[in-house]
Order: C-alpha cells, then sequence, then structure tokens
C-alpha cells in the first residue's frame, strides 16, 4: 500500500507536524487533517473524489508500529 509506505518513511515530519490530529493520505501526500475523522475523509474526498484516501490518527506520544505478515 502506497500509503502505508509513505506515512512511515516520513513518520517523523507527519508526527510533528500533525500530532494528535486525524489525517487522510492520498498516494504520497497528506491531504487533509484535522480533529474530526469524518470531516477529514469529507474534505479528501472532495479533493481527490476518484482516489479511496486513507486515514489515519497521529498519536500525541511516539508510538511503535509492529507490521507482521
Amino acid at each position: 500500500m502506497k500509503e502505508l509506505t509513505f506515512y512511515i518513511e516520513d513518520a517523523e515530519n507527519i508526527n510533528r507536524k500533525y500530532r494528535g490530529k486525524h489525517i487522510a493520505i492520498v498516494d504520497d501526500k497528506v491531504v487533509a487533517s484535522g480533529s474530526n475523522p469524518k470531516e477529514v475523509w469529507e474534505r479528501a474526498k472532495k479533493k481527490y473524489p476518484d482516489k479511496k484516501p486513507v486515514l489515519a490518527f497521529v498519536p500525541k506520544e511516539d508510538t511503535l508500529v509492529l507490521l507482521i505478515g
């Protein structure tokens, strides 16, 4: 998944800029952010109606994400 790879590769910048917020990622770009995930999704879909944004919540503190598979 391109969006997950983007998040992992740019995690330091994303975590610093969007700490405590929901974000929507399309391809390799954060396209919307905010405190309400539904509003973030709607703004992302409005900007990119033909894409499927990936939503994520950026924690306020550093968090380890372990992918198994």
